[in-house]
């Protein structure tokens, strides 16, 4: 993983990253020879990592969060069954992904396998090896000599899978699919199905490996983050992944993807508690909700960064104590939701929600109003009030909001003049019925496709009082919170 911390700016990535995004799916399309022999799905991997509170790209030993210089094996073994045994318990996960490096196998192995023998008691584990910098090895002698002992003490056993690189963005498709297969022809006895081979780049371009006959009959990793790209949109961060995929799905393990689950800041923006559960309209929360829908739809299995890493804001759990009295403890529900709604469980979260204005509290409001043509209002808060509760429906690259209590959509009535009225009326193929969610920190602001005005409250405080709409301000009539109903 690259630290998300240096992240791209949310609604501002450059042309340049837009770019590079739009080259790597060219490139996976490009280089698709085929599909490959077919493959079981891989929902069976319910994963999440368990990583070195200074990242994996260390220059040195890794300590995944909990484990130290000082630990035995002994007591490595008991960091693994209090930090795995919980992240299982707490998520359901039957995959932990645990890092490896040279420094690591050659000067704390035998510390280290006691916490990789315990978590291979417990489930799956994923052995993924992190060039420290560069995107490669620094010497081919000592990668070959680490992979000798991870393999001499794993590759018999059927829990251990080996990830042979992480993100090898250093080379290029045909060196990259070179070195892979050289790997395999090192270690003809692991079976092929429990090799994971890293898509080109940052695992983006996963048919640049998938395509290569050679490499047949083994697992392939992709990785996406909200800073691979700068969408607004659900269905736009699906399609992202999707393309990342291409046509490999069934060999495809998300090896990561996450994004916040505790309060932080980034770019200078500061996001309080995301609920993932919910169509709020944020910009992580619109990449958490599609990734998760796409790789659900795809029946692949996921490993989420990080089921624990200390001082991560992306950390789906966190951690107190140490040793035997290590505890853990879920940091944000929703985001578990849609972890396990892309493992295929449960129904990924709530239906209905609120539209509270940012200057007023007052909430958008289908006035009872089952009328086409009727004008949508707001009202001040009643969480029980079903025409203050809507639908957030994906239409393409635009979402329909839809009121619970009449059954009528918003719409902007083809209306562009500064202050006319948000509409009501049925469900139609109009544009007017499509709307663009634009992320403002922990609000959002919402457009019309067609007449390209914001959803505003126009100063209004009195309930049952006109919804608005307005040219693009920096007022915060402008500015809207989507919460969950009730």
């Amino acid at each position: 993983m690259r630290s998300p911390h240096f992240a791209i700016p949310h609604a501002h990535v450059s042309a340049l990253v837009r770019l590079l995004a739009v080259l790597a799916l060219a490139l996976g399309t490009l280089t698709t020879v085929g599909s490959g022999p077919a493959h079981a799905a891989t929902n069976q991997f319910k994963g999440v990592n368990w990583a070195d509170q200074r990242d994996n790209f260390v220059n040195g030993v890794l300590y995944p969060s909990g484990l130290s210089a000082s630990d035995t094996h002994a007591s490595a073994a008991t960091v693994a069954d209090r930090v795995v045994g919980q992240m299982y318990s707490i998520t359901g996960a039957n995959t932990v992904r645990m890092p490896i490096n040279e420094p690591t196998v050659a000067g704390y192995w035998s510390a280290y396998t006691g916490a990789i023998d315990t978590a291979l008691s417990k489930g799956k584990v994923i052995l993924a090896y992190w060039a420290y910098a560069n995107g490669r090895p620094a010497s081919t002698a000592g990668f070959d000599q680490m992979w000798d002992t991870v393999v001499a003490a794993y590759g018999s056993n059927p829990n251990a899978y080996f990830e042979v690189i992480n993100e090898p963005y250093a080379y290029g498709t045909t060196d990259l699919d070179n070195f892979y297969n050289d790997w395999l022809n090192r270690y003809p006895s692991v079976p092929r199905g429990r090799v994971i081979l890293d898509g080109a780049g940052y695992a983006q371009n996963v048919a640049a490996v998938g395509g290569d006959s050679r490499l047949n009959n083994t697992l392939l990793a992709v990785h996406d983050y909200s800073f691979f790209a700068g969408y607004e949109d659900e269905t736009e961060w699906a399609n992202h992944i999707a393309g990342y995929i291409g046509g490999y799905a069934s060999r495809t393990i998300a090896t990561e993807w996450g994004g916040p689950m505790s309060p932080g800041s980034k770019n200078g923006v500061n996001y309080g508690t995301i609920d993932y559960s919910i169509p709020s309209g944020s910009f992580f929360a619109d990449y958490i909700r599609g990734v998760s829908s796409e790789l659900r739809t795809l029946g692949m299995g996921s490993v989420f960064w990080p089921g624990l890493r200390d001082g991560d804001w992306y950390s789906l759990t966190s951690k107190t104590g140490s040793g035997s009295g290590i505890n853990l403890s879920l940091v944000n529900a929703s985001g578990l939701t849609r972890l396990q709604y892309a493992w295929g469980i449960g129904s990924g979260g709530g239906t209905y929600v609120r539209i509270g204005n940012a200057a007023s509290g007052l909430y958008v409001d289908g006035a009872g109003s089952t009328a086409n043509g009727a004008n949508a209002d707001q009202y001040s808060s009643n969480s029980g009030r079903y025409e203050e509760q809507w639908v957030i429906e994906n239409d393409g690259n635009y979402v329909r909001i839809k009121n619970r209590a009449t059954g009528l959509y918003l719409d902007g009535m083809g209306r562009t003049a500064n202050g006319s009225a948000v509409g009501q009326y049925a469900s139609s193929s109009s544009t007017n019925q499509q709307w663009t969610v634009l992320t403002d920190a922990d609000n959002v602001r919402i457009r019309n496709r067609a007449t390209g005005l914001y959803i505003d409250g126009m100063g209004r405080s009195g309930s049952g009082s006109d919804l608005g709409q307005y040219s693009d301000s920096n007022s915060t009539n402008q500015q809207w919170r989507i919460t969950a109903a009730g």
